[in-house]
């Protein structure tokens, strides 16, 4: 299957080969505020330990380099290094997806028995860690049945938007609703009155370009023109 992209139209300052803004429907919308919802250890691991967020590349490393012994499990360590996110379905939905964290299972204890008495005896029976020992001695291995979940959205809404609305993002991701009014008062902050300056460009955005916002996004005001002009830092 080929790999799903989305598509952008970019206003630019060719003067100053700057983006103003880039004009786009849910779908690139709804990617950029999935950024806001990935746990520190997954954006470290999605830019390679790139992240340049001060000393956190060295702690994830740290907790790649330490042996398992030294650790409450294995699965504690791959908890540090793929931690999970609440929102993990709506990221799965998206039309262009940078996280590659394993969806989380459930796990039951092999001595259970239904029904429950209490809600007490389910926090003690299930558990999203294999292998964790329940209160009765039995280990909590036996892997929940899940249901098939539908990947992408419903054709009506986006994931965290709704409704098919087109956008404008400014170049350091400040998102707002189309508008003449919006893109009037855009063109006036950058002090541009003559429309030769300026053109527009299709461009196309897949994984690649996403994770490069990503890592953009984390440490510039210029992230879009950086991405798409490869403008530098």
């Amino acid at each position: 299957m080929a790999a799903k992209e989305i598509s952008l139209r970019l206003l630019i300052h060719k003067e100053e080969n700057q983006i103003l803004y880039a004009e786009s429907g849910n779908d690139f919308v709804d990617v950029l505020l999935s950024f806001l919802t990935m746990p520190l250890g997954t954006v470290i691991r999605l830019t390679g330990k790139q992240s340049e967020m001060g000393s956190l590349d060295n702690l994830f490393g740290s907790v790649e380099d330490l042996d398992v012994q030294y650790l409450q499990s294995e699965s504690c360590k791959n908890m540090l290094l793929h931690p999970k996110s609440a929102s993990e379905e709506c990221r799965r939905k998206l039309m262009v997806n940078i996280d590659d964290t394993e969806p989380t299972d459930y796990y039951l204890c092999t001595n259970a028995s239904f029904p429950l008495n209490s809600d007490s005896d389910f926090k003690h029976l299930i558990s999203t860690t294999r292998q964790r020992a329940c209160r009765c001695g039995r280990s909590v291995s036996r892997r929940m049945p899940t249901r098939d979940k539908k990947v992408g959205g419903d054709g009506k809404d986006g994931v965290f938007v709704k409704g098919k609305m087109r956008y404008m993002i400014t170049d350091n991701l400040q998102i707002l609703p189309v508008c003449m009014r919006t893109s009037l008062e855009l063109l006036t902050r950058f002090g541009i009155s003559d429309p030769s300056v300026l053109e527009e460009r299709d461009v196309k955005l897949g994984q690649k370009e996403a994770l490069s916002l990503l890592k953009a996004s984390l440490i510039s005001k210029t992230v879009l023109s950086e991405v798409f002009l490869k403008k530098p830092k």
